[in-house]
């Protein structure tokens, strides 16, 4: 059976300062997976992630997401802006702003919702996100590392989006609470029907809560395959990255 495509990005080439970030890159996200980018230092997951968010232009390609190339000059991208939540490295939340100011504040500028349904949204999204609710009225700088991400989730998701966009998630987090993260997003991916594309450098993220992973290396994608297979490719670039003995150790779990 055919799978339906959310993203699709082809011919992608990416410049700066005259050095090529991307060369004819190619990558297609089905719809309703979690796909983690991965790849060494300076291969460009980071701009490509900017790229699908609309944050960077490309040089030339297409990004065509839920059907709409979003590199088109006539396209208003925040149409399709509203259709995706993110979820930053670092949070990105309002430090002035109180947890559940920040969760409001998309729906407050985006809709035309009475203020009673959009506090009783807000809490109903951090009970999703896992986040505890007598704790909404906090500031991000009273939470800690777990909590702060929980709370940048349900921001992330109180516009009902259908695809969510993540950076690092469990970057800076202790191993339980890295854990306890990606079961969450494996839990809203499945709740909500959420397509789910994020940066990683977490090989327990890459076995535990990712349908597929995509390399990049050499200026584009050399693979997309389960981390099972992937671990198996013999491209060098591949090999190498995964040669770490905390990967390996992984990959042999169950055995």
């Amino acid at each position: 059976m055919e799978k339906n495509i959310a993203i699709e990005v082809k011919g992608l080439q990416s410049e700066f300062g005259g050095t090529i970030i991307h060369e004819n890159l190619n990558l297609s996200v089905y719809t309703g997976e979690i796909m983690a980018l991965v790849g060494g230092s300076g291969c460009g997951k980071t701009t490509l992630l900017k790229q699908l968010l609309g944050l960077h232009k490309p040089t030339r390609g297409e990004i065509n997401i839920l059907g709409i190339d979003i590199l088109k000059p006539n396209v208003d991208l925040h149409v399709v802006q509203r259709q995706w939540g993110v979820l930053f490295q670092q949070g990105a939340l309002f430090s002035s702003l109180t947890v559940l100011e920040n969760v409001v504040f998309p729906l407050k500028e985006l809709t035309n919702l009475s203020p009673e349904t959009i506090e009783t949204l807000a809490y109903l999204k951090m009970n999703m996100a896992q986040f505890p609710l007598d704790s909404a009225h906090k500031y991000p700088s009273e939470l800690s590392g777990g909590m702060l991400k929980r709370a940048a989730m349900a921001r992330a998701i109180v516009m009902d989006p259908k695809l969510l966009f993540l950076d690092e998630p469990t970057s800076g987090l202790d191993p339980i609470s890295a854990a306890a993260l990606d079961d969450l997003v494996v839990n809203l991916q499945k709740s909500l029907g959420l397509t789910i594309v994020l940066v990683t450098h977490d090989p327990d993220t890459l076995w535990t809560a990712v349908d597929r992973v995509a390399f990049l290396g050499d200026k584009r994608v050399l693979a997309v395959k389960p981390i099972a297979e992937l671990i198996e490719d013999p491209n060098p670039l591949i090999q190498a990255y995964f040669a770490s003995s905390r990967t390996q150790r992984k990959a042999h779990h169950g055995d």
